[in-house]
């Protein structure tokens, strides 16, 4: 058990760095002498880094270890935040976002393939586990850094996670769990990286899963159009969201022993997440209820399609798991950024072109879902 708290540790660590910066690009920038707008290159610099190395990373996690890749990454990731947070330039910043970022790729992938490697049957739990973990820690990011600002320093919350990053990576040294070491015959491994049906999955992770949070971005921005709420309400309604994603990725177990397999889990969740992206962007005359309503079921059934479908990658090839589960992760954060951008060109044309957007993407990602002929 106490390894599986680690993992949900780092992936909490992965999702809280990654959403940090939101409320606290302001004080950041009025700190560092720029204006709040290059400060959002820290968000860039973290994230290519990140999506270029996790392949790389759970490659060489196939071949030599999990532990070989998590651990040091994690003390990379840990001493790179609490550099970040003494930095004395943006230029400096943007350097130690670099290697945040690419440490990162080393962290997030091998954990979601350290749960795979539990097995068939214990996978699914593991891997609903961790994914909670990164649920919770994008939940709970923004309040950390708008707390570190307001009464200490944006600095503070940098610091913060190196120190649980250090705090992790040394447990993982002195505990280091035997079922994770190389494989007997490890080396480099005979089985083609996309093995029949990855493509399926990774395009419906990046279209899919991608396109619904790059979707979810406006969400703010259309409450407020509709209904004239304020600021402090819709980050209610934000928070509500994320704690309901989180009880879906715990729930995903059950609904995945329903759906029989992830792929199909995932296509279900696609489904209704699409209907609610319509009835959220569509409709200029629904009344509150209906739209709180559709998303509740966007939330969770987004929280539950995502780990059942992480859960299928892991299980298509045992010795490429590692480099798959993080083509998965890195998939993800394309997905987003390209969504991010279609989204916010097109809303302001009319906010129903978002949902053109999304069927366009997420119908994309339902066709790639569907039953793989063997």
């Amino acid at each position: 058990m106490l390894h599986q708290i680690l993992l949900f540790l780092i992936a909490f660590l992965v999702g809280a760095d990654e959403f940090l910066l939101g409320p606290i690009l302001t004080p950041i920038g009025t700190d560092l002498s720029v204006p709040p707008e290059r400060i959002a290159l820290f968000i860039t610099a973290y994230s290519l880094p990140l999506a270029l190395m996790a392949p790389v990373l759970g490659g060489v996690s196939d071949r030599y270890g999990r532990l070989a890749v998590l651990v040091p990454s994690t003390l990379v990731f840990g001493l790179a935040s609490i550099a970040t947070s003494f930095v004395p330039t943006f230029e400096t910043g943007v350097a130690t976002r670099i290697l945040t970022g690419a440490a990162s790729g080393g962290m997030l992938g091998i954990a979601m393939a350290m749960a795979g490697d539990l097995g068939e049957k214990a996978a699914a739990k593991a891997i609903a586990f961790v994914t909670s973990g990164l649920t919770l820690g994008i939940i709970l990011s923004p309040g950390i850094g708008a707390l570190s600002a307001e009464f200490w320093s944006w600095r503070f919350a940098f610091a913060t996670l190196g120190g649980l990053a250090l705090i992790v990576a040394l447990v993982g040294m002195l505990h280091p769990s035997p079922g994770h070491r190389p494989r007997a015959g490890a080396g480099k491994p005979t089985e083609p990286l996309f093995v029949h049906g990855a493509w399926g999955s990774l395009i419906a992770l990046a279209a899919g899963l991608g396109g619904g949070i790059g979707c979810f971005a406006l969400v703010g921005e259309r409450l407020r159009s509709l209904y004239e709420w304020d600021t402090a309400t819709v980050g209610i309604i934000y928070a509500a969201f994320g704690i309901l994603t989180l009880v879906g990725n715990l729930a995903m177990p059950m609904a995945l022993a329903r759906a029989g397999s992830g792929r199909a889990l995932m296509r279900i969740a696609l489904i209704f997440m699409l209907a609610a992206i319509a009835a959220t962007y569509v409709f200029d005359s629904l009344p509150p209820v209906p739209i709180l309503f559709a998303l509740t079921i966007w939330a969770v059934l987004g929280g539950m399609g995502a780990p059942g479908l992480q859960t299928h990658i892991a299980q298509l090839s045992q010795s490429r798991r590692g480099a798959l589960m993080a083509l998965g992760g890195s998939s993800i954060n394309l997905g987003v950024a390209g969504a991010t951008a279609l989204a916010s060109s097109v809303y302001p044309v009319g906010a129903a072109w978002v949902a053109v957007a999304a069927a366009a993407l997420i119908g994309f990602a339902i066709v790639a879902l569907r039953p793989v002929r063997t």
